[in-house]
This record gives C-alpha cells, sequence and structure tokens, in this order.
C-alpha cells in the first residue's frame, strides 16, 4: 500500500453503524476499522483485527463504549483472510455465538495460509526465485510473513458468499459485493437505502491497496481489481467506509483517483523496461514505493510485497500484447514488445 491522496477528518456515522480502532501493534497502518452494525436479535461486526492481546482489548473496550460484550455479535463478516481482518476470528468465538460470513474463494486458502503454511513456503520460494529474487534474499523473503502469521487463530465460515448475497441488520439491508482484487474473495458491503459503501481494502484514502501477483494467486488479479473498481463506480454512494483510514465522500473521485495511479504506475513499468529485459524484481527495485531511502534499505516485508505487485503490473501489460515473456536458465524476464 502506498500513500496517493491527503486523508479527511472524520465524517459522523449513520444510526446504527459505529466503527471501533482496533490497534494493529507494529503496522504503520496503526489500526483496522471495526464497524458494528446493530441488529434485532445482535450485532454485525464487519472485520476484527488480529489476534494479540491488546486487538482484543481495543475491541472489547469499543464495545464497551457502546453498552455491548462480545456475547451481543451474532455475526462476523471478513471482507478479507488477511490477518489484520480475520486473526482475531477463533478467538471470538471462544465469547461469542457468532456465525462467520466469508467469500468461498479466500474461504479455500485459510488452511494453506495459516494451518499448513510449510508447502506454501516451498511453493513461494520457487516462484520468488523464478521471478527474480537473489538467491542470498530468498529465505529473508519467504520468512517475513511469519510473525503476522502467529496473530490468525483460525475459524472456518459459516456461510460461503459469492457476491448478491443480502445481510439484514435491523433497518438495513447490506448487498455483498465480490470486488476480487487485492484478495481473491474480497468483497464489500453496499446499503443502497443509506448510500453507504463499507469498501474493506477495495477502496481507501490516501493509501493504495497492494494488488500482487503470488504463488496463490488466480487468474490476474490486477486485471480484476482494475474491473472491481469500474464495476462499482456508478453506484449512489454518499459515504465509503473503509478498513483503514477516516470514512469518506468522493466516491467516484476517489476511484478515479486510483484508476489514475496504475497508469502511472504502468509507465513507471515501462520505464524501467526502456532499457532491456527484466525481472520482476528488478524493475520493482526500480518503481517509487513513496519510502524514503533506497531499495535496499526497504523492509523485507516491503520489498516482498513490492515485488509481488510489480509483477501484477507486468503480467497485465503481458496479457495486453505490451510485454513480451522470456524465460532463460528458469529465470522469467519481461521486455517491451516493440524491444
Amino acid at each position: 500500500m502506498s500513500e496517493h491522496a491527503m486523508e479527511e477528518p472524520a465524517v459522523k456515522l449513520p444510526d446504527g453503524v459505529h466503527k471501533i480502532r482496533v490497534p494493529l501493534a507494529g503496522s504503520p497502518l496503526g489500526w483496522v476499522n471495526s464497524y458494528i452494525i446493530r441488529g434485532d436479535d445482535g450485532y454485525v461486526l464487519v472485520d476484527c483485527g488480529w489476534d494479540t492481546p491488546d486487538a482484543l482489548a481495543g475491541l472489547r473496550r469499543g464495545l464497551a463504549e457502546l453498552g455491548l460484550r462480545l456475547a451481543d455479535l451474532r455475526t462476523l463478516v471478513v471482507t478479507h483472510n488477511h490477518p489484520d481482518h480475520y486473526g482475531l476470528a477463533g478467538r471470538l468465538l471462544q465469547f461469542a455465538r457468532c456465525g462467520i460470513v466469508m467469500h468461498r474463494l479466500d474461504a479455500i486458502h485459510i488452511e494453506s495460509r495459516y494451518a499448513n503454511i510449510s508447502a506454501l513456503e516451498a511453493e513461494m520460494e520457487e516462484w520468488l526465485r523464478v521471478h527474480g529474487v537473489p538467491r542470498e534474499e530468498l529465505r529473508s523473503f519467504v520468512k517475513a510473513s511469519e510473525a503476522i502469521l502467529d496473530r490468525v487463530n483460525i475459524a472456518m465460515p459459516d456461510q460461503e458468499v459469492s457476491g448478491g448475497e443480502r445481510i439484514a441488520a435491523g433497518l438495513m439491508e447490506w448487498e455483498v459485493v465480490w470486488t476480487p482484487g487485492h484478495s481473491a474473495g474480497h468483497i464489500c458491503l453496499y446499503e443502497r437505502t443509506r448510500r453507504l459503501f463499507m469498501s474493506g481494502d477495495h477502496i481507501l484514502n490516501p493509501i493504495t491497496p497492494n494488488v500482487g501477483l503470488h504463488a496463490e494467486s488466480m487468474g490476474n488479479p490486477l486485471a480484476d481489481y482494475l474491473s472491481s473498481l469500474r464495476q462499482v463506480r456508478d453506484y449512489d454512494v454518499e459515504l465509503v467506509l473503509p478498513a483503514h483510514g477516516n470514512e469518506f465522500r468522493g466516491f467516484r473521485e476517489r476511484i478515479d483517483d486510483l484508476l489514475a495511479h496504475h497508469e502511472e504506475r504502468f509507465n513507471e513499468v515501462r520505464q524501467a523496461l526502456a532499457d532491456g529485459p527484466k525481472t520482476a524484481y528488478e524493475v520493482a527495485a526500480r518503481m517509487r514505493w513513496h519510502a524514503e531511502g533506497r531499495w535496499e534499505e526497504l523492509p523485507t516485508f516491503q520489498r516482498r510485497m513490492a515485488t509481488t505487485e510489480a509483477l501484477a503490473h507486468l503480467e497485465l501489460l503481458h496479457s495486453r500484447g505490451e510485454l513480451r515473456r522470456l524465460t532463460e536458465n528458469g529465470t522469467v524476464r519481461y521486455a517491451l514488445a516493440s524491444g
């Protein structure tokens, strides 16, 4: 994720919807926004944070300020299966009788990503090697996310959705909108009458969601992401409720900003390849990641995310016929088709 635009001041939420900032200690994001929706027989929680004592305490504290307890939760909607949105799910089941809702394409990766990770790590190591990560950095790239994986307490969903389902909560009815890209099964929630859009990590402000191509990716994630943005652009939305940062207005304008941002990224990729073929790792090292210092000084996890994000842009340009994919000695490089 990278900075792109200015953050707006907080906006008052409509009656029946509350926000709890669940802390993410050690993360540059600071917190994840968990939304509470009042229902007739309990409350709906959208995203829950990761499994750490301070995250659980923060969620409890936020609920207490609303006069609620964990036991009042009846449904947990997970916008996607990343640790900061899903990790606390299993812990919550110790205190609340809540059903878990998640898209089926994110549900199928829970065990491989969080329970039996050795096979995924081996696949990821080979994937990163093929795309140019130097041998001396491979293990550190693969292991860079292990500390975060420890913050996941697994729980399988009770309801797997595909998009189009309705979640009733009091006087509100939220439509599940499948928005693949940031993850294969990312979902948003749209309340048409009140013109509210819970965007998860699909639409953020001022940061841009990371969209990477990695060992578990399905198809072309960046193509899916751009298509998902265009799919929802015509929705009638007054207020966006994102998973990070403050609520904001200007839904269509922000989507246009995100689309323009990726056009800028495509230009960076073309410029990186202007003097000859390169691996995804080499292209990423030439791109701008809105961070101070040289590429080598970025934290390992950020360099891994940057490499997979650069690869997502390369593959989309390749699918459009702008790039050639060259494989030699087990390494993949990309070149301008006109070069």
